[in-house]
């Protein structure tokens, strides 16, 4: 076991706490038993040094230890939740990719939270959609099993968060917790299409992601900054198993798309990505669709429907062109 103040003069000088370290930590500011002074010094003194791997395996697992658990009884099951912060100013694609591609058959807990650095956050589009985000732990796991698609709301999941919530808010920069909800799904997604907008968080995301017993998962990165495959330049993707770690380059024509930019996909607000949302499901073409394919291609791709991403951005676009994911959303929103 190590100290606050000892953990505190350890990563102030450079040096990386190990993932046991870590984890005790944790679990003292999620069981409430540190001070506001402590966490806070904690937090900016690992975001100073820059969060080790170490430091992220040992976090997440002490945040799993204090999740609520969603029941799950199949096989493969995704999550599309990103760290967010890219400041692109998008509707929101992993949301529309969740539903979209569990109207393709795959079971899919998409975890999230209201926005915070973005204009809508996934709570807040879902909410515009219909959908109840505050839902029970029963209600939640029963969508899952009933519907195939479920919104894991991370407040109501990981309500030892409370413990650290006013810290962070009075901090107001971004801590070691914000890489942690893609590492922490309620429900113990096996596959996850993960999106960050930097380069050195991928890496060390997909390294922690290595430790903490991934089927397989995608780290993805758009050189337009987009922490989502993007359709503009070339999307740097590292696949992520537990004994094997590759890094891959696609470009729109990897999906059999046109190149389109942000520009093209923004949302002022919640309500006008829910807009969005409803329009591709609808069947509109155009650069949002044409992103929503290509992610959920990726998806598809990664929990082995299909050989190829090409391929899988057939069975996307057949997912919206036949109501399906329309209809999906419909269930998901009928399970308030």
């Amino acid at each position: 076991m190590i100290d606050f103040p000892t953990a505190i003069e350890t990563v102030t000088a450079g040096q990386d706490l190990t993932a046991d370290q870590t984890g005790a930590l944790i679990d003292a500011m999620l069981s409430g038993d540190a001070d506001n002074d402590a966490i806070a010094g904690l937090l900016l003194g690992l975001r100073e040094k820059g969060e080790a791997v170490s430091e992220l395996v040992g976090a997440a697992q002490a945040m799993r230890r204090h999740m609520t658990p969603i029941p799950f009884s199949g096989d493969v099951l995704l999550d599309t939740c990103g760290t967010g912060g890219s400041g692109s100013g998008t509707f929101n694609i992993s949301t529309a990719t969740a539903i979209v591609v569990a109207a393709a058959g795959v079971s899919v807990a998409k975890h999230g939270n209201r926005k915070a650095t973005s204009k809508s956050g996934s709570a807040d589009v879902l909410a515009e959609l219909g959908v109840a985000v505050e839902s029970s732990v029963e209600a939640v796991a029963e969508s899952l099993e009933r519907v195939g698609l479920c919104f894991c709301f991370a407040p109501k999941l990981h309500p030892a968060m409370k413990h650290v919530v006013g810290v962070r808010r009075s901090l107001a920069v971004p801590t070691l917790f914000n890489l942690l909800g893609p590492l922490c799904n309620p429900a113990g997604a096996t596959h996850q299409l993960l999106g960050t907008g930097r380069t050195e968080g991928q890496r060390k995301i997909a390294a922690a992601l290595a430790q903490l017993n991934t089927t397989r998962s995608l780290i993805v990165r758009g050189e337009d900054g987009q922490d989502e495959v993007a359709l503009e330049g070339t999307t740097t993707a590292i696949e992520v198993q537990p004994d094997h770690t590759e890094t891959l380059s696609w470009t729109a024509e990897s999906f059999g798309l046109p190149s389109a930019s942000m520009a093209q996909m923004q949302a002022a607000d919640p309500a006008d990505s829910a807009r969005t949302i409803r329009a591709i499901l609808a069947g509109q073409p155009g650069a949002c669709r044409d992103i929503v394919i290509a992610n959920a291609a990726a998806a598809l791709w990664l929990v082995g429907r299909a050989s190829d991403v090409r391929t899988a951005a057939s069975l996307a676009a057949e997912a919206i062109d036949s109501g399906a994911a329309e209809e999906k959303l419909s269930q998901l929103a009928a399970q308030a």
